[in-house]
């Protein structure tokens, strides 16, 4: 019972150190930007409502920890609120007792707005850049050649000609370079045919393979659906193992920032077209379960303590990386209350040659609440499927 309270309670501290310290950087690059251009920042608050410790700066920011570990904001003078929308009578009481209003983030030049915003998710980016090279500065990265081994009786693959010994070269166009880098491709596109290229001995075949929808356990060991051929790797296959150089391993980290954001839209995009479910969507139930079930599963790993410590940085470390990702990329979703909803005011403020009237901005605000609230109870709803499942 006792060794059970431990397990919850450093999975729980795991959960709310690592969710805190993504949010931590996001709001660090609204707030960077923001005083780089002068713009006055009342509160950095980690997390929501009363605050459980704080600490006024000389430039007049009040740095705050409160008691909802569960997000985070930056208020700026003027504000109506943690989403940055725009209070119009404390706008005007700040112009009418003040005068110069010139470091007020609602009265700069519509770009410098922008920045700030946009600097928030791609704080997000950067830290994932970050956190992906250290990973492979840490331990070498392995990449088995693509060459195919058994092919399933009865699977995509052999209903496509794929014989024992292929070696797939590419996939729609795409370069194929070693066997993670197919079946990454694979495990998006079930039910969708990929034209793939095969090197068969001296020569190149051409066929169209359609990968089936199975279903399988995750890495932590919760339910998932992904797409397949029916093939295994060939016990012959090349496997290279790389290390890395400080540069080579930013270089990295910034494609697996390019490939993540880019799958991601691409699994969306499968939503939309109906090829899809989104049971792979989760909010913060999900981010809770991974990093907590993460953290016991070593903790409760029989190696010496020097190899957990060595397991649990790295699962951190690359979880870290993949939500922080994720924390960008939702922020830029187009919906008010979001930063993607404010840069979409902003392009019409460019385009239009003013801003959107106060009372408009409000129903926007009004209705992208409306909308996150219905995302949430989906989400929530997926995540206790996901936990369910483990």
């Amino acid at each position: 019972m006792l060794t059970d309270i431990i397990y919850i309670f450093l999975a729980a501290l795991t959960f709310f150190g690592v969710i805190s310290a993504l949010i931590f950087f996001h709001e660090l690059g609204h707030y960077s930007v923001a005083r780089f251009f002068g713009i006055r920042v009342e509160r950095f608050s980690i997390g929501f409502g009363r605050a459980i410790y704080q600490r006024k700066a000389k430039s007049g920011t009040n740095w705050m920890i409160s008691r909802i570990p569960l997000g985070g904001y930056v208020k700026f003078a003027g504000d109506a609120g943690a989403a940055s929308n725009p209070d119009a009578e404390a706008l005007e009481a700040i112009k009418a007792e003040e005068g110069d209003v010139s470091d007020i983030f609602h009265f700069r030049p519509v770009w410098q707005r922008a920045l700030v915003v946009l600097a928030g998710p791609v704080a997000n980016f950067i830290l994932a850049v970050i956190l992906f090279a250290i990973v492979v500065l840490w331990v070498e990265t392995i990449h088995p050649e693509a060459l195919i081994g058994d092919v399933e009786e009865g699977s995509p693959a052999a209903a496509a000609g794929v014989q024992s010994g292929d070696r797939i070269v590419a996939m729609d166009g795409r370069t194929i370079r070693d066997w993670v880098d197919m079946s990454q491709h694979i495990q998006m596109r079930s039910n969708t045919p990929i034209e793939t290229v095969i090197e068969r001995g001296s020569e190149r075949v051409e066929v169209t393979v359609t990968p089936r929808l199975i279903e399988d356990k995750d890495f932590i060991g919760g339910r998932m659906t992904r797409g397949q051929f029916g093939v295994s790797i060939s016990p012959d296959a090349k496997i290279e193992r790389r290390h890395y150089s400080p540069v080579d391993a930013l270089v990295f980290g910034s494609k697996q920032v390019v490939f993540t954001i880019s799958s991601t839209g691409h699994y969306i995009g499968r939503i939309f077209t109906g090829k899809e479910d989104g049971e792979k969507l989760g909010s913060i139930g999900r981010i809770a379960t991974m990093v907590g079930k993460s953290t016991v599963d070593v903790a409760k790993a029989e190696r010496p303590v020097s190899e957990k410590l060595k397991a649990f940085a790295l699962r951190m470390l690359q979880l870290g990386a993949a939500i922080s990702v994720a924390l960008g990329f939702a922020n830029l979703i187009p919906i008010p209350m979001l930063d993607g909803g404010h840069l979409v005011f902003y392009a019409y403020e460019a385009i239009a040659g003013k801003p959107l009237s106060q009372k408009k901005q409000e129903l926007g605000f009004r209705l992208g609440m409306a909308v996150l609230l219905a995302l949430f109870v989906v989400l929530t709803i997926n995540d206790i499927g996901y936990f369910r499942s483990l």
